[in-house]
């Protein structure tokens, strides 16, 4: 793998699974170079729709912890911003892009041609990990998990994550 200066690290929580239906309650964008977080883009959102109980118990988010926070429509110009042209770290980027995608559409901009690394697609393809979680992978890699579920934490975690995975994929070499 060649060495990325720059990337962006991204994270979301949502009020569900479908990217259809459901939406963005909080967002984790972190721009790192040189190993470095160097700006930070990470809010709570208000989603437009219910939080499922069910949801909030998972990650915390609950309706009221969003009132009073922008609808991604307020952010959405920041957040194309700060990602177009970037390269894009995610863990499971099959479940965060197409939420981003959505969003971004919905406020009029196109998301085309990113360039994603998925520190999921990588743990599937070279590792043997008891199960392929950013929780699971993080906790072997002894990262701390502590606010995991959370945009921030997760995006921090995921980073982490990609530091060791390319370490070890250095050292099979």
């Amino acid at each position: 793998m060649e060495d990325i200066l720059e990337l962006v690290a991204l994270d979301v929580e949502t009020t569900g699974l479908d990217p259809v239906e459901d939406r963005i309650v909080e967002i984790a964008l972190l721009r790192i170079k040189e190993g470095s977080i160097v700006e930070k883009l990470v809010t709570l959102l208000n989603p437009e729709i219910r939080i499922p109980p069910d949801v909030s118990s998972i990650h915390g988010i609950t309706e009221e912890k969003i009132k009073g926070a922008p609808f991604f429509r307020d952010i959405a110009r920041k957040v194309f911003d700060f990602i177009n042209g970037k390269v894009l770290l995610v863990h499971n980027a099959d479940f965060d892009i197409p939420f981003l995608k959505k969003e971004l559409k919905l406020c009029g901009l196109e998301l085309s041609g990113i360039k994603v690394i998925d520190t999921l697609a990588i743990a599937r393809a070279q590792f043997c990990f008891s199960n392929n979680s950013l929780s699971t992978i993080a906790a072997y890699y002894k990262i701390d998990t502590s606010g995991s579920h959370r945009a921030e934490a997760d995006a921090i975690m995921t980073y982490k994550i990609y530091c060791r995975l390319l370490e070890e994929l250095q050292r099979k070499k």
